[in-house]
């Protein structure tokens, strides 16, 4: 299992490379301005839950049943009227949302652990459980913090999150590299039939 996950990952090495210097450049701006990230990810996910009621308003005249076409009306509803508050007020939905992503990063935190254990030794676990620490202690502490955290903690976390999943996905695709490197040598010196070369 873990040979097949490592095939894997050495496929998609040059994407994964890719996708961990645009999360540390991404990762770095919102550290370097968590109150415009944090409004920023506020606008984003207003964006996400207006993009989901309409999802939600088509489903709910898809179905044939009343009350199940009222109950997910209601939903359509309230997820656009959440989506809307925060479009229209993304400092006061940060409160909202500074609660929520704490939470988020306390399991995710957890999660991440459990994973890295699950996968080591296999390249970029110890980053993963890295993150999941770190994600996990932020989370306490900003939780701790509120509301005065509100106004900045959604762009440092995010931030910081970014930088890690980054930095350890830069890790893994260069371990990668390293080994398709050594298995390319190694098999340059040995023929089919398995006779060294000169």
């Amino acid at each position: 299992m873990q040979e097949a996950l490592n095939d894997g990952l050495k496929q998609g090495r040059k994407w994964l490379l890719i996708s961990g210097w645009l999360a540390v450049i991404a990762g770095m701006i919102a550290i370097i301005v968590p109150a415009v990230a944090s409004v920023t990810v506020a606008i984003f996910i207003g964006w996400m839950l207006l993009f989901g009621a309409v999802f939600l308003l088509i489903d709910a005249f898809a179905v044939r049943d009343i009350w199940r076409m009222l109950l997910r009306l209601l939903l359509a509803f309230l997820t656009g009227a959440a989506g809307l508050a925060l479009l229209l007020a993304p400092l006061r939905g940060t409160y909202t949302l500074t609660v929520l992503l704490v939470l988020w990063f306390a399991v995710t935190g957890v999660m991440r652990i459990a994973v890295a254990v699950a996968e080591r030794g296999t390249p970029g676990a110890g980053w993963m459980g890295a993150n999941g620490v770190v994600t996990l202690l932020l989370g306490v502490l900003i939780g701790a913090n509120l509301p005065e955290s509100s106004d900045w903690a959604i762009g440092l976390l995010v931030g910081i999150d970014f930088l890690f999943y980054g930095f350890g996905a830069i890790a893994a695709a260069s371990v990668l590299k390293r080994e398709a490197v050594s298995d390319s040598a190694s098999g340059s010196m040995t023929t089919p039939g398995g006779a060294a070369t000169a």
